[in-house]
C-alpha cells in the first residue's frame, strides 16, 4: 500500500448529516474508486441482542461458588491432576491471548 502525503485531506462532515452527493452515490461507488466499505452482518440485532443477555449475567455464579465451598468443607471435592493440569494450561493461554 502506497500512501501519497501530498494527496488532499477530504473535511470530515457531521456524521448525523447526510449529503445529497453520498445519497447519489450507487452502491458500487466504493468498490469502482478503491475505497474500503464494511457491511453490517444480518445477524446485527441477535448479536446485540446476545450481547445483552451476556451483560446482564453475573460475573460470578454464587450458586457453584456455594456448592464448591460447601464440598471443600466436607472433604468430598476432589480434582484430579489432569484436570489440574488443563485448567491451568487454559488460564495460560485466555491470559496470552488477551
Amino acid at each position: 500500500m502506497r500512501i501519497d502525503l501530498n494527496a488532499p485531506i477530504p473535511e470530515a462532515g457531521d456524521p448525523g448529516q447526510s449529503t445529497k452527493s453520498q445519497a447519489s452515490r450507487s452502491p458500487n461507488a466504493d468498490a469502482v474508486s478503491g475505497r474500503d466499505t464494511a457491511k453490517l452482518s444480518q445477524d446485527q440485532a441477535r448479536v446485540q441482542e446476545l450481547a445483552s443477555q451476556v451483560n446482564q449475567l453475573p460475573e460470578i455464579r454464587q450458586d457453584k461458588v456455594s456448592a464448591l465451598q460447601r464440598a471443600i468443607g466436607e472433604g468430598t471435592y476432589s480434582v484430579t491432576s489432569e484436570q489440574s493440569a488443563e485448567a491451568l494450561i487454559s488460564a495460560i493461554q485466555v491470559r496470552s491471548a488477551a
